[in-house]
């Protein structure tokens, strides 16, 4: 293939004037697409090539544009017009596809996408020939693709899949944008492979942004790094003739309650969200021409079942090799990880209820760890952890046979986790497990002496005692 360098021009508003930013490929960013055509030995076709520009350019894009801060520092959504180069304009202009593919972007990042797509003159796509005698890959066995970030879902839910005894070739496609990831990722699929007996053969694709072409701060939401991710995921499904995407986050992880008034839209991530997965899965048919599901296999578990499940397997290395704080690299040495922040807190709970003990100094913060360390962790870092602690009380409110709260109900219809007329009661009964794990945690709190498993009152309390408890 010849080597493509459309460009990407953005016009955002910074209050005062517009402000023209052109992005070149090779200049200011660059997604190694070759990667991913070297890895199957098969062309990319034009409209992935397209797909896989326009995740890149949107994320670099979605890193430059600063979002506005309103009063209390909730950030204010933003309105990005941009054009971007491709391929195939007459494509990415009709309305079916634009339409899916703006619905996407607007509803993982919370802002206004005004996309417009043009031809680019200066380059021509030719398509390179497979070479002689190389069978087209997987045509009667296709893989299994799935998103691998490092994280904790990702290697306890690829272990969980292999226990199922599937022989398919596995294909983890991990998007690796900071130093050191891929080393860690290969070192975790390398543990899994050699347990289960099975051949693991990961897809890495960089993604690079030089910030020494800007001058400019960048935005640390950056919620359309998931619509990178899952857009090579999705590439690698349609080169390999799977019929989807396995993604693996929990029940509790995928339907995200809110932990804060205010954490919703562009306060909110939702990059494995149901709603945002059934958009990708309708998109990525429309570009593939056969259909592509991105899946959620575990809906069902709580984080800590899973986690659970790895432990009993002996896997617990693998679970300590993950790392999920959103501050990481913490570059506190020699912590990794901060131990309060909600991904933190939420690794935390997850890995107590599996039963797996993590080396002391792994946090700079131990929630979770002897008296005397735990009772010393200063109030104003614990807010995060006090808002989970609210939101197990308001959980009670669930019951199997009751109407749903109006809270939840506007919450799990309004961002589409559930359609209208389909059941509740599989959420309710994954969102009532995990709460049962924080009550179990704060009982067992209490008796190792931590100050802040005492906010959480006793089960048989009134909602509003546990409130009162919770909010001190």
């Amino acid at each position: 293939m010849k080597a493509a360098r459309p460009m990407c021009s953005v016009w955002y508003s910074d209050g005062s004037k517009e402000l023209p930013l052109e992005l070149h490929v090779g200049r200011h960013f660059r997604l190694n697409r070759s990667s991913i055509s070297d890895f199957f030995l098969a062309p990319l076709p034009p409209l992935l090539v397209d797909l896989l520009h326009i995740g890149m350019s949107v994320y670099v894009v979605d890193r430059l544009a600063k979002r506005k801060q309103r009063l209390h520092g909730r950030a204010w959504p933003r309105s990005i017009p941009a054009v971007i180069k491709v391929f195939n304009s007459d494509f990415w202009n009709q309305h079916p596809v634009h339409e899916a593919l703006t619905l996407c972007l607007e509803f993982v990042s919370g802002d206004n996408w005004e996309l417009r797509f043009v031809d680019d003159p200066t380059e021509q796509y030719f398509a390179e020939q497979r070479l002689p005698g190389v069978p087209p890959p997987f045509d009667n066995d296709p893989p299994l693709i799935c998103l691998n970030s490092g994280g904790l879902d990702s290697a306890t839910g690829l272990c969980l899949r292999l226990r199922e005894g599937s022989r398919r070739p596995v294909i983890p496609v991990t998007v690796w944008h900071q130093a050191g990831q891929q080393e860690l990722v290969r070192d975790q699929l390398q543990l899994i492979g050699h347990h289960y007996g099975v051949p693991i053969c990961p897809l890495f694709v960089s993604a690079d942004v030089y910030w020494s072409a800007f001058e400019a701060e960048e935005e640390r939401s950056q919620r359309c790094r998931s619509f990178l991710f899952a857009a090579v995921g999705g590439v690698a499904a349609a080169v390999s003739g799977a019929s989807g995407v396995d993604v693996f986050e929990s029940g509790v992880g995928a339907i995200n309650l809110p932990l804060m008034a205010g954490m919703v839209g562009s306060k909110a991530t939702r990059s494995c969200h149901p709603e945002f997965l059934r958009m990708m899965s309708h998109l990525f048919t429309l570009v593939a021409g056969r259909e592509i599901t991105f899946r959620l296999p575990f809906m069902d578990k709580t984080k800590g079942q899973m986690v659970k499940m790895l432990a009993d397997d002996g896997l617990e290395n693998v679970a300590r090799s993950t790392v999920s704080c959103v501050h990481y690299p913490l570059r506190e040495k020699p912590h990794k990880q901060c131990g309060v922040c909600p991904a933190c807190i939420f690794r935390r709970q997850s890995m107590f209820v599996g039963g797996i003990n993590e080396p002391s100094g792994t946090y700079k913060f131990d929630l979770f760890g002897p008296q005397q360390v735990v009772n010393q962790i200063p109030d104003r870092v614990l807010k995060y952890l006090k808002a989970f602690l609210m939101q197990v009380v308001y959980l009670a409110d669930l019951e199997p046979q009751s109407d749903l709260p109006r809270r939840f109900r506007r919450h799990l219809l309004g961002s589409g986790i559930i359609g209208h007329g389909q059941s509740p009661g599989p959420v309710i009964e994954v969102l009532r497990r995990y709460r049962q794990e924080w009550l179990n945690i704060a009982a067992e709190g209490i008796d190792r002496g931590w100050d802040w498993a005492k906010l959480l009152a006793p089960t048989k309390s009134t909602r509003q005692e546990g409130l009162c408890h919770a909010s001190a």
